[in-house]
């Protein structure tokens, strides 16, 4: 898909990789791109760095994790040419087992229900317009076979299968339903994993591998959004090796 003109929604677009994308879209001559959040200021920032990249932000307050709210929101908001489902959360303190059911239930809602309730509606519209792309952030973890974060590794690759299911739609609605897979990624969440800061098992993980930055992904989500010769359900892991970024492409029927 050309971005020159089309309208975006990146949701989590406070700050880290949803910035990074909402920024590039905006560069790329996105004409308007909605900015989704719980972070308020740091929504505002991203606007403005949008705006000032030449394109036109409008920002909207959202909990993810209230399903009613979103559903809403999305109903209302939905009818664009691009949705990058990119908000996410980490567990924290205390992992699982000991997590509580409150909890639990919002790493679920806001890291897959969410998703899969804002894909659905956005794919309607997308439908009656002609067509579109929708592009969700799942994660290395989903690749391999475990993960410390037990819930957002579960969540993880529930988005991953959720993604590959989509493949069809392709043909069915004309909407690319598509996968992006950061390695590890210097952002605020690493900030969550710990009790106010970073946990000491993600301190180990920065030091042994090397993390890549929002734009590294950012220019990976622009890749399966431009590219119309991709089917749906294909995936896109980015990772950074010895100061460069590799890519390793993937399709639905295939890890």
């Amino acid at each position: 898909m050309k971005i020159q003109g089309k309208t975006a929604i990146v949701t989590g677009s406070a700050g880290g990789i949803g910035r990074a994308t909402a920024v590039l879209l905006a560069m790329r001559g996105a004409a308007d791109v909605s900015l989704v959040d719980i972070n308020e200021a740091g929504l505002a920032e991203t606007a403005q760095r949008v705006e000032a990249a030449g394109g036109r932000a409008s920002v909207h307050k959202l909990d993810l994790s209230d399903i009613s709210a979103t559903d809403a929101w999305f109903r209302i908001h939905g009818d664009v040419d691009i949705l990058h489902n990119n908000a996410g959360v980490v567990s924290g303190l205390p992992q699982f087992p000991d997590v509580d059911a409150t909890r639990l239930q919002w790493i679920i809602d806001t890291n897959l229900t969410s998703l899969v309730a804002a894909t659905q509606i956005a794919i309607q519209a997308m439908r009656q317009r002609g067509g579109g792309v929708v592009v969700n952030t799942v994660s290395t973890v989903a690749l391999g076979t475990g993960f410390y974060d037990a819930m957002y590794a579960t969540t993880k690759a529930a988005v991953m299968m959720f993604t590959r299911c989509c493949a069809p739609l392709k043909e069915d609605c004309n909407v690319r339903v598509v996968g992006m897979l950061p390695g590890l990624v210097d952002t605020p969440i690493l900030d969550t994993t710990g009790a106010g800061g970073k946990s000491e098992w993600m301190k180990m993980v920065l030091a042994n591998n090397e993390a890549c930055t929002p734009d590294d992904i950012a220019g990976g989500v622009m890749a399966l959004i431009e590219d119309d010769g991709l089917a749906g359900g294909d995936w896109l892991a980015v990772r950074r090796l010895d100061g460069k970024v590799e890519y390793q492409w993937g399709h639905a029927d295939t890890l």
